[in-house]
């Protein structure tokens, strides 16, 4: 389903694709966080020391989100993230 709204998204243009993105999963301030740090390469124990949290902290941050963006990995989640524009494109 995350494949067909992305290609329809990317098909889409203007306010179109505005409306596109009420549909996407929203994430809390820490799973997006969470998720830019990991889109730079950062491991848990570094996301856990850069927001003052431990590292089992961060992976369940990382699970959740990764369930709302139905991804069975970090790497897909911040695919998934980035696609609907939840994080940078850095």
């Amino acid at each position: 389903m995350r494949n067909r709204l992305v290609r329809v998204h990317r098909e889409l243009s203007g306010s179109e694709a505005s409306e596109l993105r009420i549909l996407a999963p929203t994430l809390t301030v820490r799973e997006a966080e969470v998720l830019e740090l990991a889109a730079i390469g950062a491991t848990n124990l570094v996301i856990a020391a850069e927001l003052g949290i431990g590292s089992e902290t961060v992976k369940s941050y990382l699970g959740s989100a990764m369930r709302k963006l139905d991804a069975s990995n970090r790497t897909a989640a911040v695919s998934a993230a980035r696609s609907y524009g939840l994080i940078s494109n850095r």
